[in-house]
């Protein structure tokens, strides 16, 4: 009997969003207020962020950006690493994030010769496709780069703002994977 892989759903945008702002909101509040409650909150998401946790991998990624002065160092590849993960995961706010990398693959996949087939098989209509496309990509972004929610939660805050070489290394890496992603989303 031939195995059927399920593909996660989507978590919509307008859940995302909201749950989000909530979780900043209350993180923004512990910074200046009280900073072992934001490292404590920041910890629990981290936790949860490793337990398949989109929101919460979202809200990490935010924070990995920038930074909190104090508490956090920025490291730009770890936001990048984070919201990859929600967004093959189908965070659709994480997917609308990363459209600065990924909108050039858009483009390749949708021009393809099997784009009409990879769109009846993925049921990708106009309204969708940034996000079905979107999370296929990430899905093989995530495996290219071998990002594992659980792993990824253990590691070191170390600061790693952002440079032009890291943002190329991700853009190679997006390159290398749209044909592996108009394979996926053909089968």
């Amino acid at each position: 009997m031939e195995r059927i892989h399920k593909r996660p759903p989507f978590v919509e945008y307008q859940e995302c969003l909201d749950k989000f702002t909530e979780l900043r909101k209350e993180l923004n509040g512990y910074i200046q207020d009280s900073p072992s409650k934001f490292k404590e909150l920041f910890n629990k998401l981290k936790e949860d962020a490793g337990k398949d946790d989109v929101i919460a991998m979202d809200v990490i990624a935010y924070y990995y950006k920038t930074g909190v002065p104090n508490l956090l160092p920025e490291n730009y590849e770890t936001y990048l690493k984070w919201e990859i993960v929600a967004s093959a995961k189908g965070n659709e706010l994480a997917i609308e994030k990363l459209q600065f990398l990924l909108s050039y693959a858009y483009a390749e996949i949708m021009n393809c010769d099997d784009y009409d087939t990879i769109a009846y098989k993925n049921d990708i209509e106009d309204y969708n496709a940034m996000y079905k496309i979107g999370k296929s990509i990430c899905k093989m972004l995530a495996k290219e780069l071998k990002l594992y929610p659980i792993d990824m939660c253990k590691e070191d805050n170390v600061s790693k703002p952002y440079t032009q070489e890291s943002f190329i290394v991700f853009r190679k890496t997006v390159d290398d994977i749209i044909p592996k992603t108009i394979d996926f989303m053909k089968s």
